[in-house]
């Protein structure tokens, strides 16, 4: 990881010596899919859940802000023939790299007086420290659902503070963090599903470590319903709010449609499922949002849990038309199959440019997980490497993906049933190996005006093809989503052989656009809000000149960098200068452009910057 200084952002690069050989090896041309996937378990007790019942949701962040994504994952409870189902501690899985998590779970994290379901990470009070948001219900109806404030780094307080946050006495299922009202604050949106109250729940961020409840959106009983997803689905700047439901008691047979919820803008909704064609039928579980296609348009898949074989429903792929309307094409696409779906997520998992989607199945009887790769013409192919990324079958409860290595490639985390380690049934943190050359480029953003973790941001690309045409990627960064998940809060994009993007913008939730120009491509940039031409290589959210003026970075060789990101021949960022670093810098060698690399100033990486590098030999400590 690299902050090359570059106008306008800040660069995190990653260079090794396959990466960089299978680079130079491909040319531009169109895009390469994976044809098979490659996937490294790298799973261990720790990860798998050991020792933890009944697995349920996942959510990443990087909640210390050291650039590595961090993990947390939220348990069910074990089974008890007395009591139907017991609490069990939750985990934050802390990311230090090298495919290694350790557990920083503290007692307020483990938060197990209730059978936790969806996690949620969102910075609350925009000061940079993520804070969490765990949905959870019980047999009797009293646990609460609980919010964890992040006052201090890596000291989680619970605020819960009763009503309405709470929860307590319905069933929560899905989470989603939005700024509904535009105010800079995210508020939260919360999917109960069954229960003598059974409706769902908006509640409004008050800036002071507060909410309110808004019936604005909810008003009434009945719809059983399982998650929840935000998305500007017409275009309009307006954040949208998708609600899949299941069936009444648990029943084989759904009798509630989905709901389809457009924002007015004037504080209204009003339900344009059936007039938009997405009001299924089906045991809703699982949803997801992202462009197909690339046209510009938010398209919508949705997981159906099929009770037997009278009951429940087909998974449907609903192509946004861009008038408001949408067609299932889920036939066409060749995803027209009936499982026991609970988790659904769209990534560009082979770096092809176009989303694929991950299907996760429960029930012991049932097909395992499927991984479908996007041909690039509205059509599915399954693809897979036997058990790995299919996984046991009958036992996915969720998954949730994230560049939890900072590679470029998305890996997913599988959450499972319950069962000991390392059988079926358990978590399963996937690392994705694929190695046939495709570019790709990452986005991360900080919000200054906006929320501070940029939810309902939006990222879009432009690009050349190989014969010189002109083509976009959109990319909508949220929290929630799916069903019991959280993907990583950055925008990811598949280039297939691209090698560069021509322009970067940037539509915050404020109203501000920010434009950036000619980006390498097999990077992840950091922008934040407003302030293009500033850097943030300490990951405060305030530009570096700031931190140095103000007096809360020093700056000992005047170099206008913060000395704690200045470690001169850590090219790779690993913290030592080491033979990586050489390699990286051999990469850039006769480079006039490359900062980094300069390391004796004189305007060109040459031999002089070799002998510079080595005469700092060592850990960076």
């Amino acid at each position: 990881m690299v902050y090359k200084y570059k106008t306008g952002v800040i660069v995190l690069s990653v260079c090794t010596l396959g990466t960089f050989s299978l680079v130079e090896a491909s040319g531009k041309g169109e895009p390469r899919s994976i044809g098979t996937s490659s996937w490294q378990d790298m799973s261990t007790p720790l990860t798998a859940g050991e020792g933890y019942e009944n697995h349920r949701g996942s959510a990443w962040c990087d909640y210390n802000n050291d650039g590595l994504l961090d993990l947390y994952v939220a348990h069910f409870g074990a089974f008890d023939p007395d009591a139907d189902y017991l609490g069990s501690p939750n985990q934050l899985l802390l990311n230090v790299g090298n495919g290694e998590f350790v557990d920083a779970t503290t007692v307020e994290l483990e938060a197990y007086d209730g059978l936790s379901h969806h996690p949620a990470w969102g910075d609350i009070d925009n000061d940079g420290l993520p804070d969490l948001y765990i949905s959870q219900s019980s047999n009797s109806g009293t646990e609460s659902s609980v919010l964890l404030h992040h006052e201090s780094l890596g000291n989680f307080v619970d605020i819960t503070n009763g009503a309405p946050i709470n929860m307590a006495g319905i069933l929560p299922r899905g989470v989603a963090w939005q700024d509904i009202n535009n105010d800079g604050y995210i508020d939260l949106l919360v999917a109960n599903s069954n229960g003598d109250n059974k409706k769902n729940r908006m509640l409004v961020n008050t800036g002071t470590l507060n909410f309110t409840l808004d019936t604005s959106l909810f008003s009434e009983d009945l719809k059983e319903s399982r998650s929840i997803g935000w998305c500007d689905y017409n275009n309009d700047r307006l954040p949208d709010v998708y609600i899949t439901n299941g069936a009444e008691d648990n029943s084989d047979v759904s009798v509630r449609t989905n709901q389809l919820f457009k924002n007015m803008g004037d504080g209204t909704w009003i339900d344009v499922a059936e007039i938009a064609g997405v009001d299924d039928i089906g045991h809703g579980r699982g949803q997801a949002w992202g462009d197909i296609d690339n046209d510009g348009d938010f398209d919508l898949f949705v997981g159906n849990q099929k009770g037997s074989d009278t009951g429940g429903g087909h998974n449907r792929l609903f192509r946004n038309n861009g008038n408001g309307t949408f067609n299932d094409i889920t036939a066409w696409a060749g995803l027209y199959e009936s499982f026991r779906t609970r988790g659904v997520s769209m990534a560009d998992f082979d770096n092809d440019g176009y989303l694929d989607i991950y299907v996760v199945n429960f029930g012991n009887a049932l097909p395992p997980n499927h991984l479908y790769r996007n041909n690039g013409n509205n059509t599915f192919t399954e693809v897979g490497d036997g058990t790995l990324i299919a996984g046991a079958e009958g036992n996915g409860a969720s998954a949730s993906w994230a560049d939890f290595d900072n590679d470029g490639w998305i890996d997913i985390f599988v959450v499972g049933g319950s069962s000991e380690f390392p059988g079926p049934g358990m978590n399963r943190l996937l690392r994705n190996t694929n190695q046939n050359g495709n570019h790709w480029f990452e986005v991360e953003l900080c919000g200054m005006y906006s929320n501070r973790l940029a939810i309902g941001a939006r990222v879009t690309i432009s690009y050349l093809n190989s014969a010189g045409h002109p083509k976009t990627q959109v990319r909508e960064i949220q929290s929630g989503s799916g069903y019991n998940s959280g993907h990583m809060l950055r925008a990811h994009f598949g280039l297939g052989t691209t090698e560069e993007i021509t322009e970067v913008t940037i539509r915050w939730p404020s109203g501000i656009v920010n434009t950036i120009f000619e980006q390498e491509v097999d990077q992840i940039i950091r922008v934040v809000e407003d302030s293009t031409f500033a850097y943030d290589c300490n990951r405060n959210c305030m530009p570096d000149y700031l931190d140095i003026e103000n007096g809360y970075s020093l700056d000992e060789n005047n170099n206008e960098i913060p000395d704690e990101c200045d470690c001169t021949g850590d090219i790779n960022g690993d913290g030592a200068v080491n033979v990586t670093d050489i390699i990286a810098l051999i990469v850039e060698w006769g480079s006039a452009e490359s900062i980094i690399c300069d390391l004796d100033s004189d305007g060109v990486v040459g031999v002089g910057d070799i002998i510079s590098l080595v005469s700092v030999w060592g850990s960076c400590d």
